[in-house]
């Protein structure tokens, strides 16, 4: 067959399973589960039958790709919810917004004000203006806004700050209004959750832990790192805003057929080509930030902020919150506020948790936990049976026994299957013997020889080190496992970085390395060491973003990761490289985009790769 025969072949192809996704995300949002699988499998169909000697070129691999993420993610959401054991929020649909008429006063405080100051780019359009009269008026529109408004102080000073510190949009911290009303146990029916709406496989894309025991979609500090870093890999592939706001909404794979059945890169030009859903994403965005710049012109409270305050204690272990609460004299209610990706009120055993409590109490809670045997901690806990557990190992890994685990899940056989959820009774274990009252003492050559029942975290509690030193010094994983009789080397006088510092040790190479920990995603660690998550991969041959504690990163250093930027008659200079966008520039040269901008005469976002900019000394970090 010839080579035009193929690329003719290859075209349509695409073609019909842009069609057929496009009808599977649209039954989809309608609730039609098999019908939307049916439609995502008919699109696979199209594309992976090609004619005899057809060799895939790599541009056809990336779009299989895309397509096969699409249909994953519509197969995600037809998974049911399973029991949920703790009361959640749902928003019902919002009605059609094409019938709405605009009010008088909302064309009277746009004539008198005009469009209030934005780094993110606003507009003004028959569409938004429906928006913005349906918002300030009676109705289900109205509701969301006044409710989303009231939380929205106790996250806002805090969500500000991370977008600022990213170099995006501040007023990309007004999302949650239209996304959740600021809710953080929102649930969505694509099966999206909490306050910044992820999916379950993008959220643990950008390294949230999402699971039976802990569910970070639903934590306010580490889902809005997890949105900031979406939100940038969206405005890096699209250069737009308003089409990354259009694939935050309904996925990337829509946007880039919208773009290539449109020809068209804006997105008021191609929104006829995108779900209906989405096509009022944007509009209806906008319409918020105009409201929550300007409350009180539109008949809103101005919200009052409150900065999220809190001590935090780290659990090394299975804690049930009521068993704080009894022992420590806090309120369960308040543990669960400041705690809410904590279900159920566990928290996992043998892994340490960094637990929310009221500002100044954190003191009392370590002296009452410390006070008790950690066997009593949590008189049960959950466990999802793996492939390979079996009730023996499962009681030996928590200190249970197998009678005590059939008892306590009504099982007559010890017959269980992967995926399965078991109730661990731990009353009597002696896996929980704390740490206090005891004597600790190092060889004389400054080692510790571990005991039975020793935890990592008991032995840097008893020598006054952190956990994370502790492992440093032994090359071990925070989740690791002790054997009696290992020997281990006390760090001296080591306290350790302490949270949210830097944790890297110079190399002889002239670069850093960094030890992962429990909840380090990616991109928290390229923005620690100022350097992009593209730089990191390369330097660690990452193909993913998956990493696990206990990973050794290089951290690409002067002789690296900055060989882009020069000082040559005292100008600072950088060569853009592929995949550079100028968030991450600016980020890792500690200026802002606007002075790259100013700096370099842009007029847009748009860089290319071996361009060179000029950046701002007046602020730049070496």
């Amino acid at each position: 067959m010839p080579a035009a025969d193929y690329r003719a072949w290859e075209d349509g192809a695409r073609e019909r399973a842009d069609d057929l996704m496009a009808q599977a995300q649209l039954a989809a949002a309608e609730g039609d589960v098999e019908g939307a699988l049916a439609f995502a499998d008919e699109a696979l169909c199209e594309v992976f039958g090609p004619p005899p000697g057809y060799l895939m070129r790599q541009v056809y691999l990336d779009y299989l790709a895309e397509l096969i993420d699409e249909a994953d993610q519509i197969a995600e959401r037809a998974q049911p919810f399973g029991e949920e054991l703790e009361p959640i929020e749902e928003f019902v649909s919002l009605p059609p917004i094409d019938e709405v008429d605009v009010a008088e006063e909302v064309e009277e405080v746009l004539d008198e004000n005009g469009l209030p100051a934005s780094e993110f780019p606003l507009v003004i359009n028959p569409t938004v203006e429906r928006f913005l009269s349906a918002m300030s008026s009676t109705g289900e529109y109205n509701r969301r806004i006044e409710i989303g408004l009231q939380r929205s102080g106790t996250y806002l000073p805090m969500i500000r700050a991370r977008f600022e510190a990213a170099g995006l949009p501040v007023e990309l911290s007004y999302l949650p209004l239209i996304e959740s009303a600021f809710s953080l146990t929102a649930y969505s029916r694509a099966r999206a959750h909490g306050m910044w709406q992820f999916i379950s496989s993008t959220a643990r894309h950008y390294g949230l832990e999402v699971g039976s025991l802990i569910d970070e979609r639903r934590d306010p500090e580490r889902s809005t790192d997890a949105a900031i870093a979406f939100l940038t890999d969206l405005y890096a592939e699209f250069n737009d805003w308003h089409l990354a706001l259009a694939a935050y909404n309904s996925g990337a794979g829509n946007v880039r057929r919208a773009i290539r059945r449109s020809g068209a890169r804006d997105f008021w030009a191609l929104r006829d080509f995108l779900p209906r859903e989405t096509r009022n994403y944007v509009p209806a965005f906008i319409a918020s930030v105009i409201i929550a710049k300007r409350p009180a012109a539109f008949g809103f409270d101005v919200p009052v902020e409150q900065p999220w305050q809190y001590d935090a204690l780290e659990v090394p272990d299975a804690l049930d919150l009521q068993f704080l609460a009894s022992m420590s004299g806090l309120p369960l209610a308040e543990l669960r506020e400041l705690n809410p990706a904590v279900r159920r009120d566990l928290t996992p055993a043998r892994t340490t948790t960094t637990l929310r409590l009221p500002a100044g109490s954190a003191e009392a809670a370590r002296v009452a936990l410390e006070s008790s045997p950690r066997s009593e901690w949590a008189p049960r806990t959950i466990h999802t049976v793996r492939a390979g557990d079996s009730l023996y190992t499962i009681a030996r890994r928590y200190g249970s026994s197998v009678s005590d685990i059939r008892q306590a899940n009504g099982l007559r056989s010890s017959l269980i299957h992967p995926g399965q959820e078991l109730v661990v009774p731990r009353f009597g274990s002696a896996a929980g013997r704390p740490a206090a009252g005891r004597s600790w003492e190092a060889a004389a050559d400054g080692a510790y020889v571990v005991q039975r029942n020793d935890t990592l975290w008991d032995i840097a509690r008893g020598f006054s080190v952190s956990v994370d030193s502790l492992c440093a010094a032994n090359g071990l994983s925070r989740n690791g496992l002790l054997r009696p009789g290992q020997r281990l080397r006390i760090p001296d006088g080591a306290s350790g970085p302490g949270p949210g510092e830097p944790r890297a040790a110079i190399t002889g190479s002239g670069s850093a390395s960094y030890v992962v920990r429990q909840g380090d995603t990616l991109y928290d660690i390229a923005r620690l060491h100022r350097v992009t998550v593209a730089d990191l991969k390369g330097a660690n041959q990452l193909r993913g973003s998956r990493i696990r504690p206990g990973d050794v990163l290089r951290i690409p250093g002067s002789t690296d990761a900055d060989s882009t930027s020069r000082v040559q008659d005292g100008e600072l200079t950088y060569r853009v490289r592929k995949g550079d966008t100028l968030s991450g520039i600016a980020r890792r040269h500690g200026v802002s985009i606007s002075e790259i901008k100013r700096e370099n005469n842009l007029d847009g976002s748009r860089i290319f790769p071996g361009e060179v900019l000029r950046i701002p000394r007046s602020q730049a970090k070496g």
